[in-house]
């Protein structure tokens, strides 16, 4: 080998491991940010379907920011994802899988924000307005609830998936085979628990997933960090 392509070599290794570290930071933060937006996301003890239009018309704002920032987290997190895939070895069918599985679950999670944070609030703000469509009114939201009942589980079942596949990957490559061998169990887990409670839509579950993907997010920082 010349010692031009050896310098060119040792160039690029330079250059790429700060490239790394700097995406590990950001898909942390990533993982923090989206753990915030679920402390703040509105509730609500609406005893009436009025009190739901009011509820939902008069939470738009921090709506559109919770469920918006969702998905910008989402687009990002997908940027980080592919450089992680990238360290894992992209030659492994393990690796490929989990970042089809996650862009796929990505997709259908942004579809459940886009209704949930943007299109109830902007229904409720217009039927509040009109008393005398209520009945119409309901029945739009429980065609949007039932969309979001369905959209929201199986972005998480994929993504779910996407952990274990990139944990199996893990598990065969030198990074951190332990980490791996967890990291696919509990993403298969992850995968059963959310399967067998489908249709349920259990908030607890669905949070609980929600927590678990934004630990992946964070371990797989420290391991582009540590790369």
């Amino acid at each position: 080998m010349s010692m031009a392509a050896m310098s060119s070599g040792d160039s690029a290794a330079r250059t790429t491991i700060p490239q790394h570290r700097a995406v590990g930071v950001l898909i942390i933060a990533t993982g923090v940010l989206s753990l915030a937006l679920l402390a703040l996301h509105p509730g609500g003890d609406a005893k009436t379907f009025a009190d739901v239009l009011k509820n939902e018309a008069s939470n738009r704002f921090v709506d559109g920011i919770v469920h918006g920032g969702f998905i910008a987290v989402l687009a990002v997190q997908l940027v980080c994802y592919v450089v992680f895939s990238a360290r894992l070895g992209l030659s492994r069918a393990t690796t490929i899988a989990g970042l089809v599985f996650f862009a796929m679950g990505a997709m259908f999670l942004c579809g459940s924000m886009v209704l949930d944070g943007l299109a109830t609030p902007a229904v409720a703000a217009r039927y509040l307005a009109a008393p005398a469509k209520i009945e119409f009114a309901k029945a739009l939201f429980v065609l949007i609830g039932t969309l979001i009942g369905v959209l929201m589980p199986i972005g998480l079942m994929l993504q779910s998936a996407a952990i274990a596949m990139w944990g199996w990957a893990l598990a065969e490559s030198r990074l951190s085979p332990k980490l791996g061998y967890v990291s696919a169990a509990v993403g298969a887990a992850l995968v059963a628990v959310l399967t067998m409670g489908f249709g349920a839509s259990n908030p607890i579950i669905l949070m609980s997933a929600l927590v678990v993907t934004a630990g992946w997010a964070a371990t797989v920082g420290v391991l582009l960090i540590r790369a």
